[in-house]
């Protein structure tokens, strides 16, 4: 079966061919699938955000017609918010939808799919050694959170972990974006908070005075995240893919922007050897107790806004801490965390990165015993 993929008024749209159906054996083991073979390699899960219009089919379909030498597979959200609000990349002859994965002929894997996204991770997973990539795009009023929490809940993608999220902004729109939701807290503002890569596209439609203007709005918001600078939504794959965001030792930037916005970053460091135990009590208050946990909504306008009720809102928590049993790795995406064991080489210092509303930095170091950095 050939179908068309990813609509774009720029590009060709890339070819199918038809997927091989031999899979590897599975086993059932505690009420989930397996693949036998216990040595294949982890895969890495990039998640690409992006408010409506930011880009994000002009990015796939680069990578799903370009010969890059990187075996992708992508999965296409295409509704959000229980509505089709967005079909970024509907795979399909007239209206006709698959939910297949279909190969691509540079090697890449796509399949387009109307629900929960993990449903397709997990038949993914049957084509194990296709692949080196996973990349999941979201709609334009998706939160690219509920996916990054997935990670650490769903055993079936053990053999998966989050590598990074992206976050695609329209450099000559993403002002209108804020002005339109009247002062209140926008979807894009959210999707740049939860951020490990923004690539900022569309500089060919703004000056060089508007460009620094737009980074220092979005660092801002998110201090520590990478800026790509991008037209047509061509970006190095290297920037955005195998970044191990969630398991890298780089201490985050620290960089103050006195640009007034609700969502901030904080970060807190110490010189102490703290006990697992300790830290564990003090993320569970901060982020079950202490935390606004209202979700968001939709305003007069159409634009997709967040709730503030002047009370602190946590978005994603990250960082590297010395502990009495040795070093532990800190991942958080809203009121969930996990912590893993690392190795503590090469890590300059100890960090816990918090970033979201309203942050209380007081009441952060005192929970935690660490001070601001």
């Amino acid at each position: 079966m050939l179908v068309d993929v990813l609509e774009s008024d720029e590009e060709e749209v890339p070819c199918l061919v038809p997927v091989d159906d031999e899979i590897p054996t599975l086993v059932e083991s505690s009420g989930t699938n397996q693949l036998l073979d216990d040595n294949v390699p982890d895969i890495p899960v990039t998640v690409i955000t992006g408010y409506l219009g930011a880009g994000k089919t002009t990015l796939l379909t680069h990578i799903l017609k370009e010969q890059h030498g990187k075996r992708i597979a992508v999965i296409v959200n295409e509704y959000g918010e229980g509505e089709a609000v967005e079909q970024p990349g509907a795979l399909g002859v007239g209206n006709e939808k698959y939910e297949e994965w279909l190969e691509m002929t540079n090697g890449c894997l796509c399949c387009a799919v109307k629900s929960n996204a993990v449903m397709a991770l997990e038949k993914l997973m049957e084509k194990s050694g296709k692949f080196d990539y996973v990349l999941i795009e979201t709609t334009g009023l998706a939160d690219p959170g509920n996916i990054g929490q997935t990670f650490w809940v769903d055993e079936g993608l053990s053999k998966l972990y989050l590598d990074g999220i992206v976050t695609m902004c329209d450099a000559y729109n993403i002002d209108k974006t804020f002005q339109e939701a009247g002062g209140k807290l926008t979807e894009c503002e959210r999707q740049i908070a939860l951020a490990d890569v923004v690539i900022l596209n569309k500089l060919d439609l703004i000056t060089d005075t508007q460009k620094e203007k737009v980074k220092q709005r979005i660092q801002s918001i998110n201090s520590s995240c990478d800026i790509q600078y991008t037209t047509h939504s061509r970006v190095d794959l290297d920037a955005i893919l195998g970044i191990q965001a969630y398991s890298s030792a780089a201490p985050p930037s620290t960089t103050e922007h006195n640009i007034s916005s609700a969502i901030s970053t904080v970060t807190l460091t110490t010189d102490s050897i703290l006990k697992r135990g300790d830290i564990e009590g003090a993320l569970e208050t901060l982020l079950w107790e202490d935390v606004d946990s209202s979700d968001s909504d939709v305003n007069n306008k159409g634009s997709h806004v967040i709730e503030d009720t002047g009370k602190m809102k946590m978005l994603r928590l990250k960082g590297k801490l010395q502990t009495s049993d040795g070093w532990i790795m800190v991942q958080g995406v809203r009121d969930m965390f996990d912590i893993t064991e690392i190795s503590g080489d090469n890590i300059p210092y100890q960090h816990l990165v918090f970033i979201g509303i309203h942050l209380d930095r007081k009441r952060l170091s005192d929970v935690t015993k660490m001070r601001v950095r």
